[in-house]
């Protein structure tokens, strides 16, 4: 049976990051780092994001969600998963889309191999471990979403803070916050046959579109993660080649997608499998991969809709990935 998948890049817009996670050292409250083509970005962890998704779907619907994020605490409808039944379509989007691990069915397990050990430390011939307890105890996640990393190289940008308000002496409160002006890319990737509840991969895609904010503990700064630009591919091979397509260029202070454009010349990628949406199609790389057939929108919600209706006719299992049509436009 063929394999579908879901790819996509998503570019956001220019803002100012900072104290995304609430990590410090001492006093300053630092940004997350890593290395990337030989220089220091700053990043956002895969966590946050799809921790965004599953608070989209919450605010959606709560109805729709097994784990839901209120009043600061985590709650489960059925923390245990009894209701989850594949067969019956009785599943729930977050742990439909983003998988589970039930962990007292190893601990479970675990009770039941130090028990055997008790009672008989040569296990006897043809003995062995029995099953854990439960139906299910672990779901492979079908969504796989990379860390953020900023566009742009972090160079340092520091500001100097003391809290508001009356100043009392011993109670003068010093910080310092690292900044970064910068766009983030991230990278998704959705094995659209692993989906039970096919429905879900249109409440995914636009969760994508109209992403909450991304960020940590206790964020105090607001940064769109919402696409600004983004690249999809729908398609039956098992590697996306689209991942993080897009890099700054240093010297016109832009961004370049010189490599996706290599690979669709090169016939690495088909142009026929891509869709591309927002203020990267008007750029002139954006124009070139028009000339070569992909697909193009000036708006991100357009592209995700036409991605939407190309997955809903692979076969009569997806229809209700389709956009739904409400007066006056589409859902």
């Amino acid at each position: 049976m063929t394999v579908h998948y879901l790819y996509g890049t998503v570019l956001t817009g220019e803002a100012v990051a900072a104290n995304n996670r609430g990590d410090n050292i001492g006093n300053t409250t630092t940004l997350q780092k890593v290395f990337h083509q030989d220089d220091l970005h700053t990043s956002v962890s895969a966590e946050a994001i799809r921790f965004a998704l599953r608070y989209y779907f919450q605010l959606e619907s709560p109805e729709s969600v097994n784990r839901k994020f209120e009043n600061g605490k985590l709650e489960y409808f059925d923390k245990d998963r009894t209701y989850w039944n594949p067969v019956a379509g009785a599943v729930r989007i977050d742990d439909d889309l983003m998988g589970f691990m039930d962990a007292k069915a190893s601990v479970a397990e675990k009770e039941e191999v130090v028990e055997e050990a008790a009672d008989d430390e040569q296990p006897k011939k043809g003995k062995g471990r029995s099953k854990a307890k439960g139906t299910v105890t672990i779901r492979q996640s079908p969504l796989a979403v990379g860390r953020a990393v900023s566009l742009r190289p972090y160079r340092g940008e520091l500001s100097f803070n003391c809290v508001s308000g009356a100043k009392e002496a011993g109670q003068l409160s010093l910080y310092a916050a690292e900044m970064h002006t910068t766009e983030y890319q991230y990278f998704f990737g959705l094995n659209l046959s692993d989906v039970i509840n096919k429905a879900h991969i249109g409440q995914l895609m636009s969760a994508v579109a109209d992403l909450p904010p991304v960020a940590g503990n206790h964020a105090r700064f607001a940064y769109d993660f919402s696409p600004a630009s983004i690249v999809l591919r729908v398609t039956s091979a098992h590697s996306s080649k689209i991942q993080n397509c897009f890099e700054h260029d240093e010297e016109n202070r832009t961004y370049t997608i010189a490599k996706l454009l290599h690979r669709v010349e090169a016939g690495d990628i088909s142009a026929s499998e891509l869709i591309v949406g927002g203020e990267v199609v008007t750029t002139t790389e954006g124009k070139k991969l028009e000339e070569l057939g992909v697909t193009v929108f000036k708006g991100v919600k357009v592209a995700v809709d036409e991605a939407r209706r190309r997955i809903a006719l692979l076969d009569p299992s997806y229809q209700a990935v389709a956009p739904q049509v409400v007066a006056g436009g589409n859902s």
